[in-house]
């Protein structure tokens, strides 16, 4: 196949002119071979075939012109393809005119002899057989035309000037006169007519000629001639010897170097940088290259790519282009595409008086002056591909590099990337690179503190290093503490004009004002993290339309989202949305948008306890704003993956609601936290969050609430070996449940006190208290049931009534089976084997001890499986297996240590120097005692007496 665009417009096959198919037809394969090997969006070719009005239709009547298109073509199927969401006309330069055109004018341009010259652009002019796509009625297609003819021109100026420069004067008079008439007002052309008729010896002529122009610019526009006419006029009134033949020489090759300059102390994003060079590697020669760098305000972005353009630039020899698009600007409105290809244009040499008015036909130009060029574009700061689609070359072996803060898409083929704040480790390179090895060496914690206080921002950390370098007598620590102050965080990462709030600014002023609201209000939420349903609950709307405000708002990277439908904020995001809340958004409208976010908080994670919790029990609690819509939990593991990603939110509730006052939604908080929390056996958690919620319910004033949580206190203080605290607040929960006549408060309190008893040895004490809450442990929820069973039978036990303690667990094994959970059944299995261990019947303990251990692996609290661990490595001890026993116990100890369960720490020493003392190991075992007497004692259990008499054993 042959294509003819310079003139009337053909296809030809074989020697036969194809026939097309009508206007329309033609106007959208024109169209495609204009932008020849180039992917053509649908929406283009309806602009071309219908103008600014097209039929409803008009899309499917493209498609369908392809389709036909296809089917005249010889091998249309594939010379039109299809790309995405348009097409691509696929042919080589020698199947098409303009092709042909566009090669000998290069080869022109590159020729280093005259002669070489004169040959292209003869061969390239002779291409035309008059004017471009004639009879083709299109406003896309006449931008097209108009710039085509530019480059017609211009070649033949050149071509002029090098036949003049040679020495060809009379012979050129003819053509020139011919291209004159054609374009009466080109003072290009008039000058090189003067000059040839001059140095033909026809000066009067050449006056004339100048005389002629003048008269009909001042006739048709109101001007003079330019300046340039104006001294050639005057250099032949003079007969200047300047006029004679001036020898060629090849003009200077476009390579225009506008890259900023390259950061000295740049470091890191080794991933990306070898992404980028594979990919540039791997694309060569095989069309466009395009890479797509997003990410927040101050990620690096900029830096990368500029670093990487300088390390790139050497395989783009003919040209390295810059633009900034002013996607962000503080002042300044986005770059118009029509004015970012008037910058590119001026850098690839275009005058300003070349400079074609509209976008289409600069557009044109563009890929026309890039054509079979290997340069690189760098263009900075864009707001979205429809800024950037016109501003692609028209090199097939170039490279354009994007940044954003959105991520871009319809851009085919591209290499996209998205940056994240950098790890400690490049941060502190960034910090050692400004502030140099020394200075870091001297405060190396302080400066692994400036990364993270910087929130590993490559921009807050340069800012925050120009400030120490300029106040030499601060130490970094110093500036740690001053970024510490949440109050001025945001002023202190400042300096000259660069700032960090203006920089995450900018994208908060894109914004429109529903979703700056969102941002704002996102300032109430205490912790970084949130799912969608929280956001709809604080900012009073539905859940989808919080959905849409979100993915704006990480479409801008001020939010980053964790999973579908979770989220979550950079600290110094963070920080810019708690200081525009407190700036814009009145009190009372905080103080509402934070009850309705508790209000959702506390019905969620009520709805999740409940499954975690079978009959779980809780006080009435009042909603002012119950939300709309709550989590969808897939039975109990559901809920525990929720409380696994909502705990840290919650914890940040309940210290928020106690900041604000807000003792009531502490109080509830803190209840419906405590299954997870006692689940996980996060105990430190568990005891700041009952503290909290003791000291707002006696500043709420509910009897109650305070006596629920001074019951829950105990266990965390338990379990850090608090024991005497642990006694007092399970004794002031009793008090209160007598006072209020609270039956289930009252058994869980005496269950408390029955347990923490059998710790301090005082079982005969510990029994009534056991037979009083197990008579009414149906009435607690099930877990607690079997731990008021178990607890009991081990009173029992000790006090050598098996027959009361085996039928106990036996209750407690049933409720466990009930709870269809593992973990808990082995819990009683391990209690099992210790009830049996103390009868002496140690074959029927190691039974129960080997199944309880198949079991504890299904349990998810570390506490728990370090008691039970515990006392299964006392019966394997005992059963004279020493090697088991010594893992068991070593195990437990490291189970221990991990949630600083002091008492089975303590417990799981003892146990191990026991074995070690049998092993004659009197060094080791007397270590672990030591280690052991020292627990116990600040603890005042009765196990202390045991381990002196093992001390003094082995001393």
């Amino acid at each position: 196949m042959e294509f003819r665009l310079l003139g009337a417009f053909e296809a030809w096959s074989g020697g036969a002119r194809v026939p097309l198919g009508g206007a329309r037809a033609e106007c959208v394969l024109a169209v495609l071979l204009l932008e020849r090997n180039r992917a053509v969006m649908v929406e283009r070719l309806v602009e071309a075939a219908w103008g600014e009005q097209p039929p409803m239709t008009a899309a499917t009547q493209v498609r369908k012109i392809v389709a036909d298109l296809r089917r005249r073509l010889p091998g249309g199927a594939g010379l039109i393809v299809t790309d995405g969401a348009g097409y691509r006309a696929v042919v080589q330069d020698t199947q098409i005119d303009l092709g042909m055109f566009d090669r000998h004018v290069r080869l022109a341009r590159e020729a280093d002899e005259a002669t070489g010259v004169i040959e292209h652009l003869t061969a390239a002019l002779s291409l035309w057989r008059g004017p471009a796509l004639a009879g083709i009625d299109s406003p896309v297609v006449r931008a097209a035309v108009a710039v085509l003819h530019e480059r017609r021109i211009a070649a033949a100026d050149q071509l002029m000037e090098t036949r003049l420069g040679m020495g060809a004067a009379r012979e050129l008079v003819a053509d020139l006169r011919a291209l004159l008439d054609e374009y009466p007002l080109r003072e290009t052309t008039r000058a090189q007519l003067m000059l040839a008729l001059y140095r033909s010896g026809r000066q009067a002529e050449a006056l004339r000629v100048f005389e002629d122009g003048r008269r009909l610019l001042a006739d048709e526009l109101g001007i003079d001639p330019g300046p340039e006419l104006m001294h050639l006029h005057e250099q032949i009134l003079r007969n200047e010897p300047e006029l004679d033949i001036v020898p060629y020489t090849a003009p200077e090759r476009l390579a225009p170097q506008a890259l900023p300059y390259d950061m000295t102390d740049f470091v890191g994003r080794v991933s990306e940088q070898r992404r980028i060079s594979e990919f540039v590697g791997g694309q060569a020669g095989k069309g466009l290259m395009i890479v797509a760098v997003d990410g927040m305000a101050g990620v690096g972005k900029t830096s990368l790519l500029v670093h990487m353009a300088h390390r790139l630039a050497d395989g783009f020899p003919d040209g390295q282009f810059y633009v900034d698009l002013l996607g962000y600007a503080v002042d300044r409105k986005p770059m118009h595409p029509v004015e970012a290809l008037g910058t590119l244009l001026r850098q690839a040499g275009v005058s300003r008086d070349e400079l074609p008015d509209d976008l289409s036909a600069r557009a044109v130009l563009w890929r026309m002056r890039t054509a079979g060029r290997r340069i690189m574009v760098l263009l900075d700061n864009v707001v979205d591909s429809a800024q950037v689609r016109a501003l692609l070359p028209g090199s097939p072996d170039g490279l354009v590099m994007i940044t954003s803060r959105s991520r871009l898409t319809g851009l085919d083929g591209t290499l996209s990337l998205s940056l994240t704040p950098p790890p400690t480790e490049e941060g502190l390179q960034l910090v050692i690179g400004i502030l140099g090895a020394d200075r870091v060496a001297r405060e190396p914690e302080a400066a692994r503190a400036l990364v993270t206080v910087c929130d590993h921002l490559p921009l807050a950390i340069r800012i925050a290093c120009t400030r120490l370098h300029n106040r030499e007598r601060w130490t970094i620590r110093y500036l740690v503490g001053r970024l510490h102050d949440e109050e001025r965080k945001m002023s202190e990462l400042a300096v000259g004009d660069r700032s960090v709030a203006a920089a995450i600014g900018l994208s908060y002023d894109a914004l429109e004002p529903g979703h700056q609201r969102v941002f704002r209000l996102l300032g109430l939420v205490p912790a970084t993290e949130f799912d969608v349903r929280a956001v709809a609950a604080l900012a009073d709307m539905a859940v989808s339309r919080a959905e849409t405000v979100l993915e704006d708002l990480l479409d801008m990277r001020l939010v980053v989202q964790l999973a579908p439908g979770r989220y979550g904020l950079h600290d110094l995001v963070h920080s810019l949305a708690r200081t525009l809340v407190g700036r814009v958004e009145p009190p009372a409208l905080r103080t509402i948008a934070v009850h309705r976010l508790l209000d959702y908080q506390l019905s969620a994670a009520n709805a999740a306890a409940d499954l975690l919790v079978q009959r779980r029990a809780r006080p009435r609690q009042r909603y002012v704003y119950p939300p709309a819509q709550l989590p969808r939990f897939r039975g109990k593991n559901g809920a525990v993956k929720w409380f696994d990603a909502e705990c840290g939110g919650l914890l940040a509730a309940v210290r928020g609601a106690a900041d604000n006052e807000l003792h009531e939604h502490v109080c509830h908080l803190s209840e419906a936290l405590h299954p997870y929390l006692r689940m996980r056996g996060r105990m430190s958690d568990m005891l700041w969050v009952h503290e909290h919620a003791v000291e707002s319910a006696r500043a709420f004033g509910d009897r109650t609430l305070e006596g629920r949580a001074l019951h829950r206190l105990a266990t965390p203080h338990w379990h850090f070996g608090r024991l005497g605290q642990a006694f007092d607040c399970a004794e002031q929960a009793l008090a209160i449940a007598q006072d209020n006549d609270d039956v289930l408060l009252r058994r869980a309190a005496e269950a408390a006190l029955g347990k923490l008893l059998n710790e301090f040895g005082r079982f005969t004490e510990a029994l009534p208290y056991h037979e009083s809450a197990a008579r009414d442990a149906h009435r607690l929820d099930l877990s607690c049931e079997v731990a008021v069973l178990a607890d009991y039978a081990s009173a029992q036990a000790a006090v050598h009534d098996f027959t009361a303690a085996r039928l106990t667990l036996d209750s407690a094994l049933r409720l466990a089976r009930d709870t269809a959970s593992p973990g808990d059944e082995g819990v009683v299995l391990a209690r099992y084997a210790d009830v049996c261990r103390r009868e002496g019947n140690l074959d029927e303990a190691g039974q129960f001890s080997s199944y309880a251990s198949s079991l504890l692996r299904h349990l998810g609290n570390q506490a728990q499986a370090a008691w039970a661990t515990n006392l299964i490595g006392r019966v394997h001890y005992e059963r004279g297996e020493l090697d088991v026993a010594l893992e068991r116990h070593n195990r437990a100890r490291k189970l221990a240590e991990d949630t600083g369960f002091r008492v089975e720490i303590a417990r799981a020493l003892d146990g191990a120097a026991r074995v070690l003392a049998d092993r004659a190991d009197a060094g080791g075992a007397a270590e672990n005692w030591r280690i052991a007497l020292g627990h116990f004692e600040e603890m005042g259990v009765p196990e202390a007496a045991g381990v002196r008499q093992g001390l003094a054993a082995v001393s």
